[in-house]
Order: structure tokens, then C-alpha cells, then sequence
């Protein structure tokens, strides 16, 4: 059983506290996972979905606690700026800012270590081209473009990692369209096995079963179409 913070849910109501350990230990309990790799993916669906109190904060404790740099905290919510849109990014990272300044982080000095120099990136073709976003735009195609390419160049993160946050974006949006079906090839090209995204969705289901659900089905058509 991963250690989880669940303070102060106890003292509020001591069931609650009971329910939320023994959901995170099956989930937390998913073999095709890592710990880190749930930690980020909790990290990347408070972002989308713009939740950013006590639920954000305590994820933020898990995830420092568990050995994950603030570097790569911050590198998350910087990640999910196109996915989860900017203005949900930022007002994730002045709570995060908050709470590392609460924990004695040196927020600043985190900040410059997940710098990037982007023009060295060359991100995958597909994102380069927008494919995932069904648009003929051609505006709107430089904008994913470029947004994209910043995005999969955080320091700190590894391909896997990016593919499956994006995965959280998708399901915590029911983007379960191109999206969805880009970001599961580019999981598979980064090593994950079938079994490894589906624990990924899986996880999800701590956030919202029906969501979880949907993809789980919309996942069985992508990977039987190979």
C-alpha cells in the first residue's frame, strides 16, 4: 500500500477518510503503473478539471513525499497549459506556489530548473502537424503546433509521462476521439504495453467511474484496430 496524506479528512469526518484510503489502495494498487507515474497523472486531472483545493493540495504532498522534485510538479501543470487551457494551468500554479511556499519549497529556484530551451525540440511529427485535433484551420494548426512542441519539451518528464498525461486530459475531457486514439499510439511507441494504459485509465476512475468507463470501451476499439 503506497502511503497517501489524508489530513484533514479525518478530523472532518473519519469515514470519508476510510473511503478515500481504501479507493486509493485499488487504485494505487495497479500494476501497470508506477507510483510516480500516478502521482503526475493526479497531478494532471486536478489541472483539468480546475480543482485546486485541498484534494490539489494534498496530491502535491504525495507526490513531494514520494520523491517527486517540485521541478517536475511544476512541469506538469506547464505541461497541461494546451490540454487543460492556460488560464486552469495558472491558476494551478499560484496555488502551487502557495503550497510550496507553505512547505518550505524554494519555488523559484524549482522554476528555472524546469527551463527548457525549446527550439532544440523535435517533437513528434504528428503533434507538429496537429494531428489529434480535427481541424483544417491552418491558424489553429500553428497554434497546436507550437503549443504542443512546448509542451512535450518539459524537462523532467518522459515520453511515457507525457503520453499518459495527455491520456488524463483526454478522459477527464472525453476528448475520445483523435485525441484519445493519437495519445495511445504515441503511449505505445513510448514502451507502454496495452495493459499499462488501460491501468492508466483504470486510475482514472478515482476521478469519475462514468468517464473511466467511456474510455475504457472507446480504449478496447483503439487497440483492437491495432
Amino acid at each position: 500500500m503506497v502511503d497517501l496524506p489524508s489530513q484533514p479528512l479525518g478530523d472532518i469526518d473519519p469515514e470519508f477518510e476510510k473511503i478515500a484510503l481504501e479507493t486509493g489502495e485499488l487504485t494505487y494498487g495497479l500494476s501497470g503503473t508506477s507510483t510516480r507515474e500516478k502521482l503526475l497523472l493526479n497531478l494532471a486531472n486536478d489541472v483539468c478539471r480546475e480543482h485546486f483545493g485541498l484534494a490539489f493540495r494534498l496530491h502535491v504532498q504525495a507526490a513531494l513525499f514520494h520523491g517527486v522534485p517540485f521541478s517536475d510538479i511544476l512541469g506538469v501543470v506547464r505541461f497541461m497549459g494546451p490540454y487543460a487551457g492556460y488560464p486552469a494551468a495558472a491558476d494551478a500554479l499560484e496555488r502551487l506556489g502557495g503550497i510550496g511556499a507553505e512547505l518550505g519549497v524554494d519555488v523559484r529556484s524549482a522554476a528555472t530548473d524546469a527551463g527548457v530551451d525549446s527550439s532544440s525540440v523535435a517533437p513528434d511529427q504528428r503533434l507538429r502537424a496537429g494531428e489529434g485535433f480535427d481541424t483544417t484551420d491552418e491558424w489553429l494548426v500553428g497554434f497546436i503546433t507550437s503549443r504542443t512542441a512546448r509542451s512535450w519539451a518539459v524537462p523532467g518528464l518522459s515520453a511515457r509521462e507525457c503520453a499518459y498525461l495527455a491520456l488524463t486530459a483526454d478522459v477527464a475531457q472525453q476528448t475520445l476521439d483523435d485525441s484519445f486514439r493519437l495519445h495511445v499510439h504515441l503511449a505505445r511507441e513510448s514502451g507502454a504495453a496495452p495493459e499499462d494504459i488501460r491501468d492508466v485509465v483504470r486510475f482514472l476512475a478515482e476521478c469519475s467511474i462514468a468517464k473511466a468507463a467511456a474510455a475504457l470501451r472507446e480504449l478496447d476499439t483503439v487497440l483492437g484496430a491495432g
